[in-house]
């Protein structure tokens, strides 16, 4: 018998596995897919990953295993709103950082903690489907997504809602000599445009003029031609970055937001974006469920020096207390990003424009934004 069952072995699920295991706990993970393969190169699968995640995964052992291929910090960040003359930037510098963050391939984060668990020890039982029913636990913890089978299962209610848009994803080659935002001397940074689609983020890659896109629209932007993808991707980024010399196979994911009424019930713990999923808008999703992981290891680490069980509610409460307040926050303001910034509003587009102007004016307010970007908040 173990004394925590894990159910997803994604990279939320499997930080908090490789935490919990290092704790000294008993911990049994599953995963019905097969162990994640080293991709030849960097793909449109990344996350951004703030410094204190950062910290998190090199505590745990898995920063350092990442080939640096798969991983590009940034230094600055740049904001455009599109539709009209606003426009904000930023950088480590000003928020007394050494960077913003880092931009890393998911698949190749999954392997660093798939060879991380083989050597520590730990076995993960991929391609396996386990029955809720029958393991023998003190802990369940359902990791298994934004559609959590083991969520519904324990009968842990959620609410959430569609935007009627899709995240389109690919891998975007740019000019770099046709722009001076690609030159050598310039830090590599991420954009984001507020266009009449939706919003734009261009994420770097390590290679310079190579980015991931996440380009949430309400039109469908796997369908139409490749030359027709590249003329709208260069028309949405203003010509800032130069021409578009090629993209890669398209792919395309529902965008929604959602959240469970509870995230604990007595013995059983929900992770991630199990318990919580918001719109990808400002790259914090994947930071949400580190600091999940984080908090929930520091709990059961409280509890079994109060002699506590750790499936008793009272200690998995604390937990939910702690994360459903953060990510309810975040939720809020992802809503409110998203109802702005796609407004077709004359009155809200020129309080959008000035408002970021404002903040990109004020040194306060700035240093705000980047802490809150940087997960220093």
């Amino acid at each position: 018998m173990s004394e925590v069952v894990i159910i997803g072995a994604g990279f939320i699920g499997m930080s908090f596995a490789l935490a919990a295991h290092q704790q000294g706990f008993g911990v049994e993970v599953y995963d019905k897919a097969a162990a994640p393969v080293l991709p030849k190169a960097a793909t449109s699968q990344v996350i951004a990953v703030n410094p204190v995640s950062a910290e998190f995964l090199a505590e745990i052992g898995v920063w350092g295993l990442i080939p640096d291929r798969f991983v590009a910090k940034y230094q600055r960040m740049s904001v455009f709103d599109g539709q009209g003359t606003g426009s904000i930037s930023f950088t480590a510098e000003e928020g007394g950082l050494t960077c913003l963050g880092y931009i890393v391939d998911q698949v190749a984060l999954r392997v660093a903690m798939s060879e991380c668990a083989i050597v520590q020890g730990l076995e993960v039982k991929w391609t396996e489907t386990a029955d809720i029913d029958e393991l023998q636990r003190d802990l369940l913890v359902a990791a298994d997504g934004a559609h959590s089978a083991t969520r519904e299962k324990l009968g842990l209610k959620k609410v959430g809602y569609s935007y009627g848009q899709n995240a389109t994803v690919c891998v975007a080659e740019f000019s770099p000599e046709l722009s001076p935002e690609l030159s050598p001397e310039r830090d590599r940074q991420a954009y984001q445009w507020f266009s009449d689609s939706g919003p734009l983020a261009l994420l770097p890659l390590n290679d310079r003029g190579k980015f991931a896109v996440v380009w949430s629209s309400s039109q469908d932007l796997v369908s139409i031609s490749e030359t027709a993808f590249i003329l709208a991707l260069e028309a949405s980024t203003e010509g800032k970055l130069g021409g578009v010399q090629g993209v890669s196979l398209r792919h395309s994911f529902p965008l929604m937001q959602q959240q469970a009424w509870r995230y604990v019930t007595e013995g059983a713990v929900l992770l991630g974006d199990a318990a919580h999923a918001i719109h990808p808008l400002a790259g914090q999703g994947a930071n949400l469920g580190f600091a999940d992981a984080s908090c929930l290891v520091t709990e059961l680490s409280a509890a079994r020096l109060e002699g506590r069980g750790i499936g008793d509610l009272g200690v998995l409460t604390r937990y939910e207390q702690k994360r459903k307040t953060e990510s309810r926050l975040a939720a809020l303001a992802m809503e409110g990003f998203h109802q702005t910034f796609t407004s077709d509003s004359s009155i809200v587009g020129l309080f959008r424009s000035r408002g970021l102007r404002l903040v990109n004016e004020n040194k306060i307010l700035k240093r705000l934004a980047i802490s809150v970007a940087s997960g220093q908040l």
